[in-house]
This record gives structure tokens, sequence and C-alpha cells, in this order.
């Protein structure tokens, strides 16, 4: 777990800094980082200015701020130039999908450039990055006849999806 101090979240942004803009609920927090920063460490970072902030839940939530910087997840938009099709997760554990009977394929068979920093995600100055609490299985496991060891995987049913709301300019119509 990575620890920000007072001195490193008043750093000055640079010249080769990149500004990403987090998003939960309708609160945006515009971070200044070094495109090859870990997301380790932009967690951390993120979770320390909004404490600076002396916030104590995230936006629009009951849910306590984490203590672990690991337990808050980032999603990318499923489509950057319609962000009315929504957000996708983006893992930063391991580049492994569970199949059928439990089975771990690696994905492309080498580590994953989402699982690093924004550069090798893709992530420009100015990229939205959606973030939450990592969902956790509150109901009781149906018709799962694997082992689930891991960490379990994300599933399309079951994500809650990211509470993003952006701002709308236009005039409602028919």
């Amino acid at each position: 777990m990575a620890f920000i101090s007072q001195d490193q979240l008043a750093e000055l942004p640079t010249p080769d800094m990149i500004t990403l803009l987090f998003k939960c609920h309708k609160s945006t927090t515009a971070l200044s980082v070094l495109p090859t920063r870990p997301f380790t460490e932009i967690k951390a970072l993120l979770l320390a200015a909004l404490e600076s902030r002396n916030l104590k839940t995230l936006p629009n939530s009951s849910a306590p701020l984490p203590d672990d910087p690991e337990e808050l997840e980032f999603g990318v938009l499923a489509d950057k130039k319609d962000p009315s099709k929504g957000w996708v997760p983006m893992e930063t554990k391991e580049p492994e999908i569970t199949g059928p009977k439990g089975a771990k394929t690696k994905v492309g068979g080498r580590p994953s450039v989402l699982n690093q920093h924004p550069l090798g995600a893709g992530l420009g100055d100015g990229a939205w990055i959606a973030y939450r609490l990592k969902a956790k299985q509150k109901e009781p496991q149906v018709k799962v006849e694997d082992d689930e060891s891991g960490t379990p995987d994300v599933e399309i049913d079951e994500d809650p999806g990211f509470d993003v709301i952006l701002p709308s300019f236009e005039d409602e119509a028919e």
C-alpha cells in the first residue's frame, strides 16, 4: 500500500505530466501525474486528494472512503467518442480471465498494458476515469460450480456499474 505525503499531493504540475479527470457521481477530481506513474500509486494519490478535502464518503454515497487504495476500482469509457455507452472496468490486477470450469487463461499471453500506467493504457491529457469501491460479492453464489480461490472476475450481469452523471447541455426533445 502506498501512502502519499502532503508534499506529494501539493506537487506542482510539470510539462511532462498529464491531467486525469476522476469522476464519481457528479464530482470530478483532477490530478496531474506522470504518464508512467503506476495505477497503484495513482489510487493512493486520489484517496489522499479526497481526504485532503475532508471527504469521509464517496460522492452521493454512504460508503466510507477506503483505508486501502487497492479497494478502489477504475473504469474507462467504453467508447471515448460516445460517453453514453458507459464505462468498463479497468483491471489493474492479473492479466488473466477465468473461463468456464475455472480454467485461467492469460489475456494476450503477456501482461496487459492496462495493468501498468496511463501511458500504457492509452490515456492522455484530460482523460476521464471513473472510480468506485470494488464490488464485493454480497449475494450467495448461485449455480457456480468452479472453485474460486483467487480474485473473482466481474461479471457484466452482476456489475453494479459506475455512478457517473455527465452534464448535458441539450434541450429535452420529444
